[in-house]
């Protein structure tokens, strides 16, 4: 199973039922030219990389003499974007980014940058005036105007923390430049909300953890944590659920400590639970290889031969499959083609691909198709 890239040029948008009129989804050419560039946390390895998928680092920011966004003017907004982009445009690490306005794109649009990883829900469904920056490889993006006048961030593929943290530090030097931001000597940079204050750092690592969920042990494990330190989010970050066993961890407070420490930190945090998720899957294995064998072979069974398939239940089984990879009961199968699948079949992905506006049970049909076509081996 080769990278999802590789098979783009034979996918073809099709109508799923002789009856239904598919309308065209309007969209700009930007978010179609970004659809098959995967960023870098989606074509990239390490050792860590049967377990942590990705590393993130993100700041808060706030330009100083402007209200927080959920107090600004239309009109402070708008400011806000101008010096914004100006700041991007001087700034060495963002040479060749895609300045998105959020206000002009459609609903699947929008909802695309978020299975993407590039925005929060929030974000999209702020109806002010944002914008979106996103660099090279989707490395690097800013939100513009969400909860605060800038939210940078830096996802590598793999436990890279400490590389992300150096990119991120680099992009905050370079906008500090041209850009003035909110700080204070007693509480360091000014937030919108209290726990992003002092540092304005968010760092967290998106974790798979099947054998834990099979072991029914992940709210034990959860619970050994320090929950005033850190949090365990969904799949699309605060409130949300957990999807294909794929949790996001991160640290809960920014108040008080330095930077390095945070960093420190969460690679301790997952590494531990890299060494816990480990020992579950060998503990599996030795307990009846057999049966996990079997779990995972039905789960390719249904992926190979669907239908029609909802998403989350592709997610689940695709889960089983990284799984399966991961014990080598599924040599020939890769693991950046699965995490790929994992994110084209969401449901605007699939708009995009298939360039139709689909009901919710024509992306399960396509969905089975084209998860059919890029399981070939």
């Amino acid at each position: 199973m080769n990278e999802i890239g590789s098979q783009k040029n034979r996918i073809r948008p099709r109508k799923t039922t002789d009856d239904v009129s598919i309308k065209t989804v309007n969209s700009t050419s930007k978010v179609n030219d970004l659809l098959w560039n995967f960023g870098s946390w989606l074509t990239e390895e390490d050792q860590f990389s049967d377990i942590v998928i990705s590393s993130r680092i993100r700041l808060a920011r706030n330009i100083k003499g402007h209200p927080f966004p959920n107090q600004a003017s239309t009109g402070d907004l708008n400011q806000v974007l101008k010096k914004v982009k100006y700041a991007c445009e001087k700034c060495h690490s963002f040479k060749k980014a895609n300045f998105i306005e959020i206000e002009k794109l459609s609903e699947w649009d929008c909802k695309y940058f978020v299975e993407r990883r590039l925005a929060s829900p929030q974000f999209i469904e702020r109806k002010v005036a944002s914008l979106l920056v996103v660099g090279p490889q989707e490395s690097l993006s800013i939100m513009v105007n969400e909860e605060d006048h800038l939210r940078m961030q830096c996802i590598e593929g793999g436990l890279k923390i400490s590389q992300a943290w150096k990119k991120i530090k680099t992009v905050d030097d370079e906008l500090e430049e041209n850009l003035n931001f909110s700080y204070s000597r007693k509480f360091g940079y000014l937030t919108a909300c209290p726990t992003n204050l002092g540092t304005g750092l968010r760092v967290s690592v998106f974790v798979h953890l099947p054998a834990l969920s099979m072991q029914d042990k992940i709210n034990s494990v959860m619970e050994t944590l320090p929950t005033s330190e850190i949090a365990v989010r969904g799949f699309y970050g605060e409130g949300t659920e957990s999807i294909g066993n794929i949790f996001q961890i991160s640290n809960q407070l920014t108040l008080g400590r330095t930077e390095e420490s945070v960093v420190e930190r969460i690679t301790a945090t997952a590494k531990k639970l890299i060494e816990i998720e480990r020992k579950a899957r060998y503990e599996l294995l030795e307990k009846d290889s057999i049966k996990l064998e079997d779990i995972v072979f039905r789960a390719l069974g249904i992926l190979k031969n669907a239908r029609i398939i909802s998403s989350l239940e592709s997610m689940d089984l695709l889960s089983t499959l990284r799984l399966g990879r991961e014990l080598e009961f599924l040599k020939d199968f890769s693991r950046l083609a699965i995490n790929q699948l994992m994110v084209l079949v969401q449901p605007a992905h699939l708009q995009k691909i298939y360039n139709e506006d689909l009901s919710a049970q024509e992306r399960d049909i396509v969905r089975a198709e084209f998860i059919r076509e890029n399981l070939q081996i």
